[in-house]
């Protein structure tokens, strides 16, 4: 999994996948803070203070004279005794009394719930210290407060046998909360919890999706040229399937895609009559298409051009092409049909298709009659592609080595995986096959790589353009 988010990082891809996920960050954020509003105000919980204000005596005689007057001195030394005082409040054996006068609830009331609940603090520069009790019943609040207040001076005095202690104020019934729960501030909360994390499951997921989307990931993994870019055709044919199939009617993009493939092709020379492979990892990449286009495009050319159909497990360039003969490749390499040529499909294009699919392709295709085959082919043809089967399905691919002088390796845009492509290409280069490079299919014609963007659906070039593929 490490392995893949690192192969897959690229800044370029997490701005996109943000991008095209991000009204669903929204949308989720939006729901989870609606969730978490929601129940905030349904389960919201109001907290009360009730307060006591309490006075400390240095001595225990002064609490009840009402004629002394405090000096400074004693003033400071109450003051020293405030400490001591709050620290009783709080200690268990005094909460504990609390509970018990105040006849609470135990199950809910423990010593330990009001040591959190009760505040105690000193009013700077006097003999006067406040207690706050805070609880969501506002009655209890006032009870355990008036409570401490009852029982604080005795309790007090009996444990530090010095000083005195009286209530000057008693606490009352508080009537507004102290602290509410925010209902708009849970909310947000939720909006941003639900907004990140739905961020990183999106982050994660793209980065695992190893599926080719821009042409840099092919020339990241691989020193491998790409040959040409297909548009992902929108035209429809009668049947209602993408009309894929290169003419002299097809859109301006898909031939001048062709164009770019041929071009490539030619500028690699070097054989009397080239013999072209054209594989991939797995099947609905677009392989045989490519195949058939590749060879009309030679053929539209005016080159003398044969196709052939070596996928004998699922070739279908028969159905294509409309060819009702059933003997084909197969048939003849096993010595039992002579060659069926199919010469009438369109002008400087011949076809052999699979044939009777038989038990053993792999075999058939290391023969030395196919070898002659190809070898006399050569002689009459001025390029040949064999349409394989997929290098990632099964190993017969792979056995065109030993009559193809390069393998072309098509890539389905968003269907094609890495660790697929480098499979495969892991195999060719095992036997020393030449790849001379990938065709990217199906291609968006909204991709940042498409080099014919403008031209979509004509464009005023596509539309003045009379140019032959």
């Amino acid at each position: 999994m490490l392995k893949t988010i690192l192969q897959n990082f690229h800044l370029e891809k997490i701005f996109w996948i943000i991008k095209t996920k991000l009204k669903y960050m929204i949308l989720i954020g939006l729901i989870v803070g609606a969730i978490t509003g929601g129940g905030s105000f349904l389960f919201r919980q109001d907290i009360y203070a009730a307060q006591i204000s309490l006075y400390v005596y240095s001595k225990p005689d002064y609490v009840n004279d009402n004629g002394i007057n405090l000096s400074s001195s004693d003033l400071s030394e109450a003051s020293s005794l405030l400490n001591s005082y709050m620290q009783i409040l709080k200690s268990r054996s005094f909460l504990t009394s609390i509970i018990e006068e105040a006849e609470l609830d135990p199950r809910y009331y423990t010593p330990a719930y009001l040591a959190k609940n009760i505040q105690a603090s000193a009013v700077g520069g006097t003999a006067v210290f406040k207690v706050t009790v805070y609880d969501p019943n506002p009655y209890n609040a006032m009870i355990i407060a008036n409570t401490i207040g009852a029982l604080a001076p005795d309790k007090i005095i009996s444990i530090v046998k010095s000083g005195g202690i009286e209530v000057l104020d008693e606490a009352i019934l508080p009537t507004l909360p102290y602290k509410s729960t925010s209902v708009k501030l849970m909310a947000l909360i939720g909006v941003f919890a639900g907004g990140v994390l739905s961020a990183l499951f999106f982050l994660i997921r793209g980065l695992m999706d190893t599926r080719y989307r821009r042409i840099y990931e092919i020339e990241d993994m691989f020193n491998i040229p790409i040959l040409g870019m297909v548009p992902l055709v929108e035209k429809k044919r009668e049947d209602g399937k993408p009309d894929v199939m290169l003419s002299p009617d097809s859109e301006f993009v898909l031939k001048e895609a062709y164009n770019d493939i041929r071009t490539n092709l030619l500028f690699l020379g070097g054989n009397a009559c080239p013999v072209f492979a054209v594989t991939g990892a797995d099947y609905s990449e677009g392989k045989t298409t490519n195949s058939i286009n590749v060879a009309i495009s030679f053929s539209m050319m005016g080159k003398k051009t044969l196709l052939i159909d070596a996928d004998m497990r699922n070739g279908n360039i028969a159905e294509e092409f409309k060819i009702t003969e059933k003997k084909g490749l197969s048939d003849y390499l096993a010595n039992l049909a002579e060659l069926n040529i199919n010469r009438e499909v369109m002008p400087n294009l011949d076809v052999i298709t699979t044939g009777t699919y038989p038990p053993n392709p792999t075999d058939l295709l290391l023969s030395d009659k196919w070898k002659r085959m190809i070898n006399n082919f050569k002689g009459k043809y001025e390029v040949i592609i064999i349409d394989t089967p997929a290098i990632g399905v099964v190993a017969d691919g792979v056995e065109i080595n030993n009559v193809a002088n390069a393998f072309i390796v098509v890539i389905r845009e968003m269907a094609t995986r890495f660790e697929r492509e480098e499979l495969i290409i892991r195999r060719l280069e095992a036997v020393d096959a030449n790849i001379c490079g990938f065709i990217y299919n199906g291609i968006s014609a909204k991709s940042e790589d498409f080099n014919h963007k403008e031209y979509v659906n004509g464009g005023e070039y596509g539309k003045r353009s009379t140019a032959s593929v």
